[in-house]
């Protein structure tokens, strides 16, 4: 969806629809949407994931020392820090 949106067709809703409803497909959507504007945003905040690859709840300190300079979802937005 965020990076070929064409890739989204009558097939693919056709697909999608041998398993959910038209409201859950509205629904996974804007769940989708929403997600990606999220991470957009906090990649302008340099905002680093909460979890570490185990699971763990960290803090922003932490989890930049686990990530590095920029982590995969900032690093490919060109979000990482200078």
């Amino acid at each position: 969806m965020a990076t070929d949106p064409g890739a989204i067709d009558a097939a693919f809703y056709d697909r999608l629809r041998k398993h959910y409803s038209e409201e859950e497909i509205v629904e996974l959507g804007a769940f989708v949407g929403f997600n990606i504007g999220y991470h957009t945003f906090f990649g302008t905040l340099k905002f680093y994931p909460m979890f570490s690859p185990d699971g763990r709840l960290v803090d922003q300190q932490e989890s930049e020392r686990i990530y590095g300079d920029a982590p995969v979802s900032l690093a490919a937005t060109g979000g990482g820090k200078s």
